[in-house]
């Protein structure tokens, strides 16, 4: 017999395990597996960033359909709230269970919480459901960048992370035209309906193709490395944070006991979380460490601005349409897709940039100089704007977006060791979240304060104040046919009154959104480092990856030739993912393997 037909074993060289006794669950994969997985994972990114932004064309129907118009910013924060407070538990948490049942728990969570929406009989009852939604969406996102980076090397990371940031930008481009859709020609409640048929189909097809390795060892010893207290204070302190930031100026004034309590409350919990952290937690959820690196700690900063942005964008710009200019849900949903279309393919453009050159840093720092000056031609728009202008200015905005979006998560990957890598991705996204939960907020107190303002100072009454920001589409809804509205006797004239008072709203929050993004630029112009995006062990990760995956399917071949079939055996026992406690016993194993194909050979 051929002994060379028994591959020689190779001694490892890459440990399996970090330093603080987590898994490695690094696992490069070739091309066809690459794709195959993350085709996959798609779906689950799409329903995530889809439920971001479905209602925000759908929120003057459900605040009609409730009479509740001065919570109905609830609908929208109760989702961005907890998907934000979960996303870095989540991250670690598959850590410790393994990637894939853990994207599948979000997926459940996600979906029982849409289907309750979908029934849910008061505004109360929404919003907490939303809650339950945003519970499990936080973990979709963070978990399919977190697998990305698991598969796919640095370099390369870029094309894969471009696509999945299309699915992001189709996901709340798109979100707010079929919200417009349902709440015009269905009912809003299909808004949570559409949520079921993807979310099964998305749970179907990641436990069938998605190949991950199991994170070895008993359920007693995973539960045991869970941060619990880092989980729940960073859960309590963003929900203590963002909180008062719905209340004031609405449900309580912005001086009052319970939203000054709140936000102390909040920021005492967030560091009173950092020195958890710090000094006391053995498997931090976020260690403080990742910000001792300049690129991990400008990048941050720079995402939780860029984040509210982002998301204000798509929550406002919709509003600006209906309110200012009188354009239907559909309409306005229709006229934010030029932003989509150029985000779209600036993200890809970049992605390969990034790829091909190795740099990232020229395309944030032109991409956030092109979106500042985007923003700002934004800030002029008024109720006699065209359409024309309307569609070139967010063309522009569109292209610096783009660019920055997965090009400054590429900087904070290769800034930090492969043991940080999920962790600052985590981390990343739960910035990014809490950065458009906060402002989306925010922007309804500056619109409602400068509307209140400025009626107030015309002689309008509190009652038709409070009834016009309950419901701002009102005062198109209302209009008869001979040019006059039934909304308390308002004439023509004090409809321009009302329409103008809001485009001043609206041209405050874009020129706030344009000093973000000109911060933004400035700091990652001055601060963000430059970084390779080869790491040393990489090409052992990749022949380990491609071992692994030919070890996977002689497996389901059934083992034709006996011999190959007990070498892969003593193989598969040091998959990717193995325990470093099981080292002795492999190597038992694979001696006792070897030596029953030297027996077959002999005979």
């Amino acid at each position: 017999m051929r002994i060379w037909l028994i591959p020689k074993r190779k001694t490892r060289t890459i440990s399996e395990r970090h330093a603080n006794g987590l898994v490695d669950q690094t696992s490069y994969m070739p091309g066809k597996q690459v794709i195959v997985v993350f085709l996959s994972l798609q779906l689950a990114v799409l329903i995530s960033f889809l439920e971001q932004t479905i209602v925000s064309t759908a929120l003057p129907n459900i605040s009609a359909a409730f009479n509740a118009g001065r919570s109905s910013s609830f609908v929208a924060a109760a989702y961005l709230l907890m998907q934000c407070a979960m996303q870095p538990v989540w991250g670690r948490l598959s850590d410790i269970f393994g990637r894939k049942y853990t994207l599948i728990t979000c997926l459940v969570i996600f979906t029982i919480a849409s289907l309750a929406c979908a029934l849910a009989q008061s505004m109360l009852q929404l919003i907490v459901f939303r809650g339950a939604q945003g519970f499990g969406g936080g973990g979709l996102m963070n978990l399919v960048m977190i697998i990305i980076s698991d598969i796919v090397s640095l370099k390369e990371r870029g094309n894969y992370q471009a696509i999945t940031e299309v699915t992001i930008i189709v996901g709340n481009g798109v979100g707010p035209v079929i919200g417009g859709v349902m709440a015009e020609r269905l009912s809003w409640r299909w808004c949570f309906w559409i949520n079921l048929p993807i979310a099964g189909v998305s749970i179907a097809i990641i436990a069938v193709f998605l190949p991950l390795k199991k994170v070895r060892g008993s359920m007693l010893e995973k539960l045991k490395q869970i941060d619990y207290g880092g989980a729940l204070l960073t859960i309590a302190a963003t929900v203590l944070l963002i909180l008062p930031l719905n209340w004031g100026g609405t449900s309580f004034p912005w001086a009052s006991g319970p939203v000054i309590g709140c936000l102390v409350g909040g920021l005492v919990g967030f560091a009173v979380f950092f020195l958890w952290e710090w000094k006391i937690a053995r498997i931090p959820v976020v260690p403080p460490s990742i910000f001792t690196f300049r690129t991990v700690s400008t990048v941050a900063v720079a995402t939780f601005l860029s984040g509210a942005t982002v998301l204000v964008q798509l929550f406002y710009l919709p509003q600006l349409f209906q309110v200012v200019r009188g354009d239907s849900a559909i309409r306005s949903g229709i006229l934010i897709i030029p932003q989509l279309v150029t985000s779209t393919l600036f993200v890809g453009i970049s992605g390969l940039i990034v790829s091909r050159t190795g740099e990232y840093k020229p395309s944030i720092c032109v991409g956030y100089a092109m979106w500042a000056i985007g923003l700002a031609l934004i800030s002029t728009l008024d109720d006699k704007s065209s359409t024309a202008r309307i569609v070139g200015y967010q063309l522009f905005s569109g292209a610096g977006q783009g660019q920055t979006l997965q090009t400054s998560l590429v900087a904070v990957q290769a800034a930090v060791p492969r043991s940080e890598m999920s962790v600052v991705t985590s981390t990343r996204l739960f910035l990014r979240a809490m950065g458009g939960t906060i402002f989306t907020v925010v922007s309804a107190t500056i619109i409602n304060t400068i509307l209140r303002s400025r009626l107030s100072a015309r002689g309008f009454a509190e009652s038709t104040i409070s009834t016009i920001i309950d419901d701002p589409t009102s005062i198109w809804a209302s209009a008869s046919v001979t040019g006059t509205a039934s909304l308390d006797g308002l004439d023509p004239a004090r409809k321009e009154q009302i329409i103008s008072a809001y485009v001043a709203g609206f041209q405050t929050l874009f020129r706030v959104l344009v000093a973000l993004i000109g911060f933004d630029f400035v700091i990652t112009l001055l601060l963000v480092e430059r970084h390779s995006l080869q790491k040393d062990d990489e090409a052992a990760l990749k022949e380990r990856g491609k071992a692994w995956v030919e070890r996977r399917k002689a497996k389901r071949r059934g083992g034709r030739l006996h011999k190959v079939d007990a070498q892969a055996k003593v193989d598969a026992q040091a998959a990717p993912g193995d325990s470093a406690e099981e080292e002795d016993k492999v190597d038992k194993q694979k001696q006792h393997g070897h030596d029953e194909v030297r027996g077959q050979q002999a005979v």
